[in-house]
């Protein structure tokens, strides 16, 4: 039922569906979590918005539609100089015992995920970039956006965003941010068309409400309680089923977040 719904709202001639190989990926946040996040927002986005996209996406042409662009800032990220000021944009780091975003601290020596969202959805913006500017700033929006929802992108920095705490999950070596990336995502066993799907037809209007106001300074901090309120429960190293169970629909929660908050920011900037 989700899927043929989703098959229906991709149909439009500026959003082909990928190859059928695509949707049978392991389930990843830097991956198909990405993709999630933007085909909600594909769906959210005004019929406008959606021309806009595709017309800067229409520039490059190596994206076939604006789900696979989602995952272009990871793809240059250490393998094109051009943009590595933008490496650190992915994530920020608050200190243990905190509660609170502070701009100076967490990005002050680093330019962190906050600022790139602010400054990639100012160049966007401004309408005296060259069309290829604006694409580069759209692609790093989008990517930004799904990054500050992912708990572990806002997560400690005295282990690497949960990078250094290892974990075994179902049996196999894993640590905490790649669990919160991408292990407990791929544990459902969905495709992620068919999830994304599935999560799109749980987003109420009272959740759009509700989601609209937060600023990125704010997702942050969302993302950081999640980080010291449960995210680290765990009883020595061995994460199974009851964390799973425990967890799952925060990560899903997140991910309907960023799709609505990026469609809103989209729409703010492009359908004028």
């Amino acid at each position: 039922m989700h899927l043929l719904l989703a098959l229906i709202l991709f149909g439009s001639p500026n959003s082909t569906l990928a190859p059928a190989s695509s949707v049978s990926e392991t389930l990843r946040w830097g991956w198909d979590g990405h993709k999630m996040v933007c085909a909600i927002a594909w769906w959210e986005m005004k019929a406008e918005t959606r021309e806009a996209v595709s017309d800067l996406l229409e520039l490059d042409g190596t994206e076939a539609r604006f789900m696979e662009s989602c995952l272009w800032a990871d793809e240059v990220r250490g393998k094109d100089e051009t943009y590595d000021r933008w490496s650190t944009a992915h994530y920020v780091n608050l200190p243990r015992g905190t509660a609170s975003f502070d701009r100076q601290r967490d990005c002050g020596e680093t330019f962190c995920v906050v600022e790139g969202i602010e400054e990639s959805l100012e160049s966007l913006n401004n309408v005296n970039n060259s069309p290829a500017e604006r694409l580069v700033a759209l692609k790093f929006l989008s990517h930004f956006v799904g990054d500050i929802h992912q708990p572990m992108h806002a997560g400690y920095g005295d282990d690497r965003g949960g990078n250094d705490t290892k974990l075994t999950l179902f049996g196999k070596p894993s640590n905490m941010h790649g669990m919160w990336d991408y292990g407990l995502l791929e544990h459902s066993s969905r495709e992620w068309l068919d999830y994304a799907s599935h999560l799109y037809f749980q987003i109420s209007d009272d959740n759009r409400a509700a989601w609209s106001t937060a600023t990125p300074p704010q997702w942050t901090e969302e993302s950081f309680a999640i980080v010291t309120a449960s995210a680290y429960s765990i009883a020595g190293t061995e994460v199974g089923q009851e964390y799973y169970d425990a967890h799952i629909e925060i990560v899903e929660s997140r991910i309907k977040q960023a799709g609505v908050r990026l469609a809103l920011l989209l729409d703010s900037t492009l359908s004028k």
